[in-house]
C-alpha cells in the first residue's frame, strides 16, 4: 500500500508542476509547444490523481500486479507529455527515475527489471520520435533553456527522491518492528504450548501426593481434635488441598478440548465476582476489594477458563505482593472490558517492565516463582484480541490492567 500512496502523492504533484513549468517556459521565455494535446494530458493526469486518492482511501490492499500496472500508466503519461515537449531533449526526461524508485521500494526484482526495461524503451523512443520545441531566436536559445531546465530538474528530482527514500526507510523500519513483534508472539505461543503440555502431564502426577497429604491431614485432625488451634490450621490446609485438587481437575478436564467446548455463559459482574471470591479463599489473609461498573448493566459473556485464569494470576500476584491492600476494578462501559488490579507492594523494577508478560521473569525473588503467570495471561489476552498493561502506581505499588474487546467474549448485549 505504501507504494501506491507514494504514487498518489506524485500524481497529485505532477500536473501542478507541469502546468507551472509550461506556463513559465511558454509565457516568460517564448517557447512554442502544441497546446491542445498538452492541456488534454494535464486534465487526464488530474483526473487520475483524484481517482488514485479515492482508491487509496477505500481499499487498503494493493496487489503487486496493480501497483505494476499503475506505475506503467504513469510511465505512459510521462512519455506522452515528453513526446509533445521535446522528447529526450526535454530536461525533465530523467523523471523516469521516480516511478522506478517506487517500484524498487515495493515490488520484487522481476517487476523492477521489467519497469527499468520499459523506461529504457520509452527513452529510446523519445530520442527518435518527438515534437521538437521551437523558439523564435533559434536552436541556441532552446539549448540554453535546456541547460537551465537541467538545473531545475536536478533540484526537483533530488528533493523528491529524498522524500521518497525517507518514506521508504520509515516504512521499512515499521515492517521490521512488525516482524520482530510477530516473532516474539510466535515464541511466546510456542512457550505457552510447551507449558500446557507439561502441565497436563504433571496434573496427573500431582493427584497422588495431594491425596496422600489429604489423608494425613484428616488423621491428624482426628488425633488432635482437642487442640482447637491446631485443628483450625489443619482445616486451612485441607481447604487449600481441596482448592489444589479442583485446579488440577479443571486442568485435566480442559486438556484436549476446544475453546467452544470448555466455556459457559455468565453475567460479567458474576464472572468477576467469582474470580475475586476464589482469590479470597486461596488467600484468606489478604484484603481484596472489588469495584464494579454501575453505569452500564453487565452483559452476558463467554466465561472462558483461560480468561478466568489470566485474571486470577494478576489478583494472586497482587495478593502475594501486598496482602493488606489489593484493589480490583472492572469497567465494561466502553467497547472493552477493562479489569484493573492495584496493590501497595514494592512495584515492578524498571528494567523488568519491558520484559514482564513477554518472557519468563519474576519480581518475587528466587523463591517466588518463575513469572509464568504474567506470560500466560498476556498470551491469553493476545488470543482474545486484548492486551496486558503493567506499570507502577505513582502512589506506590504495582498496577496491572487487562483490556479485552467485548465483541470477542460477548454473548448477549447489556440488559436494562
Amino acid at each position: 500500500m505504501h507504494g501506491l500512496r507514494l504514487l498518489a502523492f506524485l500524481r497529485l504533484f505532477a500536473p501542478t508542476a507541469q502546468a507551472l513549468t509550461l506556463l513559465v517556459v511558454t509565457q516568460q521565455y517564448g517557447v512554442h509547444a502544441p497546446p491542445a494535446p498538452v492541456y488534454i494530458l494535464l486534465v487526464i493526469e488530474a483526473l487520475l490523481a483524484a481517482a488514485t486518492w479515492i482508491r487509496v482511501s477505500r481499499t487498503p490492499h494493493v496487489s503487486a500486479g496493480e501497483l505494476f500496472a499503475q506505475v506503467h500508466l504513469d510511465i505512459l503519461l510521462l512519455t506522452a507529455m515528453l513526446y509533445f515537449t521535446g522528447g529526450a531533449s526535454n530536461p525533465f526526461a530523467p523523471l523516469y527515475l521516480l516511478p522506478m524508485s517506487i517500484v524498487a521500494s515495493a515490488l520484487r526484482a522481476r517487476w523492477v527489471w521489467i519497469t527499468a526495461l520499459s523506461t529504457m524503451v520509452a527513452y529510446a523512443f523519445l530520442r527518435l520520435h518527438h515534437v521538437p520545441l521551437y523558439h523564435p531566436n533559434g536552436e541556441t536559445e532552446v539549448y540554453q533553456l535546456h541547460e537551465d531546465g537541467m538545473v531545475v530538474n536536478y533540484l526537483f528530482t533530488a528533493a523528491l527522491l529524498a522524500f521518497f527514500v525517507n518514506r521508504m526507510r520509515v516504512t521499512f523500519l515499521h515492517h521490521q518492528r512488525l516482524l520482530a513483534d510477530a516473532r516474539d508472539a510466535q515464541m511466546r505461543s510456542e512457550s505457552v504450548v510447551a507449558i500446557g503440555s507439561l502441565a497436563a502431564g504433571y496434573a496427573h502426577e500431582l493427584g497422588s501426593p495431594l491425596a496422600t497429604v489429604a489423608v494425613v491431614v484428616s488423621e491428624l485432625k482426628c488425633q488432635h481434635r482437642d487442640n482447637a488451634r491446631l485443628v483450625l490450621d489443619l482445616q486451612l490446609i485441607e481447604d487449600q488441598i481441596r482448592s489444589c485438587k479442583q485446579v488440577i481437575s479443571s486442568m485435566v478436564d480442559a486438556g484436549g478440548r476446544r475453546r467452544a467446548e470448555s466455556v459457559v455463559g455468565a453475567k460479567l459482574d458474576h464472572f468477576v465476582q467469582s474470580i475475586v471470591e476464589a482469590a479470597r479463599a486461596l488467600h484468606p489473609d489478604a484484603t481484596i476489594m472489588l469495584t464494579l461498573d454501575r453505569l452500564k448493566p453487565p452483559p452476558r459473556i463467554v466465561a472462558e477458563e483461560t480468561l478466568r485464569q489470566a485474571i486470577t494470576n494478576l489478583v494472586t500476584n497482587a495478593a502475594q505482593a501486598s496482602p493488606l491492600h489489593v484493589e480490583v476494578r472492572a469497567d465494561w462501559s466502553g467497547a472493552e472490558l477493562m479489569i484493573e488490579v492495584r496493590d501497595r507492594g514494592p512495584g515492578f523494577a524498571a528494567d523488568m517492565l519491558s520484559r514482564l508478560g513477554k518472557q519468563v521473569g519474576t519480581t518475587k525473588g528466587p523463591a517466588g516463582g518463575m513469572g509464568l503467570g504474567l506470560m500466560l495471561s498476556a498470551a491469553t489476552l493476545e488470543r482474545l484480541g486484548g492486551r496486558l498493561e503493567l506499570s507502577n502506581d505513582p502512589e506506590g505499588g504495582a498496577r496491572a490492567a487487562i483490556h479485552v474487546p467485548l465483541s470477542t467474549i460477548l454473548i448477549e448485549p447489556n440488559e436494562d
